[in-house]
């Protein structure tokens, strides 16, 4: 494989008529621009409303949360996203896929998010002190209640309008819409009116609090929260057992005075594995005591204009947020949306879908989410985005650190890979030599398949982190567990000269999915090719894929014994790697290590870090072979995989997969002898069990042989209408010799040169054309037989029980004793 040197990345690619548009690679003098990947990974950052400036304010956004900083006269503190869940238990996986804590209002202005705390700002004025906050969503101004406590006091003091919740507090300043009021936390007594002004459309609420009411001096303590606003009564929204059309629900059973409040900022020492790092906070609430969150503000600094980043981490575990290209709704999806879940299928931030009304679509499917394509909001629809990473504590090389994208399996997050010093981000992090940073996306809820904004949000993350870390970008591998390792698997076949390297854990074939069920039903593991207890997507199935990889080494764990993904699945695609020319490592788990729910968080991580190495990239191989496949294609989400390396406008004849592939005799080299497949018996340790058997089975191949250098290419078509070459990148020119062998009309483009030939035939030279993967449903006639029942549209909604002094229910559990947290020496030394 050839590695680039000294290209550079072109930063362009817009956003036309909601799409990325692509263009050839054409041959010029100069080093091409790499072209690989969708254009979301070129396009600029996005200028996102919530992170814009005006007025008095200029600082740039810190972008990490739970960091503050002091900025352009400023003090910054970054929120997270969708940490809205206000109080009761500290929920983990699985059951805070069908339990939530506070539940929002059914009132779609409420998009189930608008006490979401993105950001505050405090910045001293002449006769007033500013400050600014911002929301991830804002529908109304007049649906949001915010306190701000200023100052400090020996005790906690009750803060007022009925929000059930004790602060240290000097001054109380509460705001709702463009009114609000500052009161003295000790009598009540209304001290003054702040001026308050909304920008909608940032969803910025900007307040001055007078120095006649409060004048800082020296260090202040600040603190704030947010709840929803009760117009009518002039007070919070107090949440209910369970919410309608105009109240909170989530209430703890047998709390008469549950806290107001959803969010609270200036929460620096949240655990990073709570799923939305929001453990803490969800204790508080439920005590109705903030008084953990706030932020000592040197208002002596912010007059002197001194800048200081002390607080921002520079290495170790990191929760980043970006702004998207896309925002088809703000907050959080309603069972309203379009593009919803047929009901029966579990969804990251519903739960269980159980009716069937207007966004509800298809007849029921058990399934683990849903391929949430063009045309439906998905779970997690707005601006900003998130994703964690881990910077290794060694300086980064030379060209930058090598990276390992990954997405995670159904209802999972970010911090459900956070374990301590054996879990996958520490490892990757510190392997020797060769520090690498973990790219863990949580792509929009996850369970969208790796299809739509969901996989956009993929190559917006890998965007985002090159911008903000010193990254080889020729050494970015793509992994990921369970339905994400069916995402990992779909976008790096799709995209394949992306990814120097893929590693699926345990990864489904076909989506959506619902193994356990699908495999007792089909009794092949989701290969009988009828639709059973689940719907699946045409054109959904993985394998067909798999000669992409030709230029991409891949390793697969699968489990023998593996009672959740059948080993049936897994076998499909390590038979084809064994019986055909791929550089590969399967291995297969035995006992303990071979359970689904434990092979990915077993600490066995070194057989993938050995394994990762630091090969780069294929560039411009003399060899491509691609699978276009237009079913998988989300335009409207910069989604369209039509080129590979050197080739691009690869068209279908029709709307099912073809196969092109082209063989380049100009670069002098030609592919080197297939080895045969090899196998062995070995064993590991792991975290949770001491001996982990397996069998791996592997294939490399050797580095392609000398060859005479010929201006000739090889071509094979099978289903391709239409493909350009770059012939300066492929090793030819203009006057390239074309052998074809195409099974139908073909029409080739030498990009660059003028030249266009059509070629016919009935022949692929023995290329294969991939199956078209069209599952019949055989309860397709029947419809929804609950369409329109009166029955909640999903579950979630329910009352919560006195549970929330229980610990996190973590499962599998973290090393024993290990919970990373932010603070001196925690990362370092991760000890609970």
């Amino acid at each position: 494989m050839i590695k680039r040197s000294g290209i550079a990345a072109l930063v362009a690619g817009a956003l036309v008529a909601g799409a990325f548009a692509a263009g050839p690679a054409l041959a010029k003098d100069g080093p091409p621009a790499d072209t690989a990947g969708p254009e979301l990974l070129r396009a600029p950052a996005v200028d996102a409303p919530q992170l814009q400036n005006t007025g008095i304010w200029q600082a740039d956004p810190i972008g990490i949360c739970m960091t503050s900083a002091y900025r352009e006269g400023e003090y910054v503190h970054q929120g997270c996203v969708y940490d809205d869940q206000g109080g009761g238990t500290q929920w983990r996986w699985p059951n805070d896929t069908l339990l939530r804590n506070y539940t929002y209002p059914e009132d779609p202005a409420y998009r189930r998010n608008a006490a979401d705390i993105v950001e505050v700002r405090v910045k001293p004025e002449a006769d007033a002190t500013a400050f600014r906050v911002t929301m991830n969503t804002m529908t109304d101004p007049k649906l949001l209640g915010l306190t701000l406590a200023l100052g400090d006091s020996d005790d906690p003091r009750e803060a007022p309008h009925r929000a059930n919740t004790v602060m240290p507090a000097e001054r109380f300043v509460t705001v709702h819409g463009t009114e609000g009021d500052v009161v003295d936390a000790a009598t009540g007594e209304e001290l003054a009116a702040p001026e308050v002004a909304v920008d909608l459309e940032r969803r910025q609420v900007e307040i001055r609090v007078p120095h006649t009411a409060w004048e800082p001096t020296g260090s202040e303590r600040v603190a704030a929260a947010a709840g929803l606003w009760d117009g009518a009564n002039d007070s919070y929204l107090v949440p209910q057992l369970t919410a309608d059309e105009t109240h909170p629900g989530g209430a703890v059973a047998g709390d008469p005075t549950p806290s107001a409040f959803f969010d609270s900022a200036f929460r620096f020492d949240e655990p990073f594995e709570a799923p939305y790092r929001d453990n803490d906070q969800k204790r508080a609430i439920a005590n109705g005591d903030l008084s953990p969150f706030f932020a000592d503000v040197d208002f002596a600094k912010l007059a002197d204009g001194v800048d200081d980043e002390s607080g921002v981490p520079t290495s170790g575990y990191v929760t980043r947020i970006f702004a998207s290209n896309f925002e088809k709704a703000q907050g959080r999806r309603l069972p309203s949306d379009p593009g919803g879940p047929p009901p029966g299928s579990g969804t990251q931030q519903g739960g269980i879908a159980t009716g069937a009304g207007e966004g509800s679509e298809g007849r029921p499917s058990v399934a683990f989410g849903w391929p949430c394509r063009d045309d439906c909001v998905p779970d997690l629809p707005g601006r900003l985005q998130r994703y964690m990473v881990f910077v290794p504590e060694a300086p980064a090389p030379k060209d930058g650190y090598a990276s390992m994208v990954w997405t995670n399996g159904y209802a999972l997050r970010p911090g459900d890979d956070v374990a301590g010093d054996r879990d996958l981000y520490r490892q990757f992090a510190e392997r020797p030599g060769n520090p690498t940073m973990v790219i863990d996306v949580d792509a929009r809820g996850q369970d969208e398949w790796g299809y739509g904004e969901s996989g956009a949000a993929v190559f917006e993350a890998i965007a985002d982190a090159r911008r903000h870390y010193h990254l080889d970008t020729e050494r970015t591998a793509m992994g990921g567990f369970s339905s994400g390792a069916y995402m990992a698997n779909k976008l790096s076949l799709s995209f394949p000269d992306v990814f120097n390297k893929a590693f699926i854990c345990d990864g489904l074939n076909v989506a959506p999915s619902l193994p356990g069920v699908n495999a007792v039903a089909d009794k092949v593991g989701d290969q009988l090719g009828v639709d059973t207890v689940t719907v699946h997507e045409p054109g959904s199935k993985l394998s067909t894929l798999l000669p992409s990889r030709r230029n991409q080494p891949v390793m697969e764990w699968a489990g023998v014994n593996d009672d959740f993904i059948p080993y049936t699945i897994t076998r499909e695609r390590a038979d084809a790697y064994k019986n055909g020319d791929y550089d590969y490592e399967f291995y297969s788990w035995v006992g303990l290590a071979a359970e689904h729910l434990v092979m990915c968080k077993n600490g066995m991580w070194q057989k993938a870090t050995d394994w990762l190495g630091d090969e780069p990239r294929a560039v411009d191989p003399h060899h491509v072979t691609f699978v276009r496949n237009p079913l998988m294609d989300d335009p409207q989400s910069g989604l369209v995989a039509d080129k590979a390396y050197w080739l691009s406008g690869i068209e279908t004849r029709g709307p099912e997969p073809g196969t092109i592939d082209v063989d380049s005799r100009g670069q002098g080299v030609a592919d080197a002898a297939v080895p045969p497949s090899q196998s062995e018996i070995g064993a590991t340790d792991g975290t949770f069990s001491p001996i982990n058997p397996y069998l791996r089975e592997h294939r490399h191949l050797d580095t392609p042989a000398a060859a005479n250098a010929e201006n000739v290419l090889d071509v094979r078509s099978a289903g391709i209408g239409a493909v350009t070459v770059d012939p300066k990148r492929a090793g030819v020119d203009c006057d390239a010799e074309l052998k074809v062998a195409t099974d139908g009309p073909l029409r080739l483009t030498l990009a660059g040169c003028d030249r266009t030939e059509s070629f016919d035939g009935t022949d692929s030279g023995g290329l294969a054309k991939p199956e078209t993967y069209a599952p019949a449903d055989p309860l397709a006639p029947v419809g929804n037989p609950v369409q329109g029942a009166p029955i909640p549209p999903e579950v979630g909604n329910v009352p919560q029980l006195p549970l929330q002094l229980l610990p996190p229910l973590r499962f599998p559990p973290n090393q024993l004793g290990q919970d990373p947290a932010p603070g001196a020496g925690a990362q370092e030394d991760p000890q609970g």
